[in-house]
């Protein structure tokens, strides 16, 4: 492993509780308006799903 690495893992650990601090809920339940309004938005989005079958 070379300086990168840990200094990437570093960082990531430094960052990644502020990111789930951000104002915006992490997750949302699912719903068809929402998901259509992200579409037209243009914007980036993640839609996480799972099946518990």
């Amino acid at each position: 492993m070379n300086r990168r690495h840990v200094l990437s893992a570093a960082v990531t650990l430094l960052v990644a509780p502020a990111l789930r601090a951000a104002d915006e809920p992490f997750h949302v339940p699912f719903s068809q308006d929402a998901y259509e309004q992200a579409l037209a938005s243009g914007e980036p989005f993640v839609l996480d799903f799972y099946a518990s079958w």
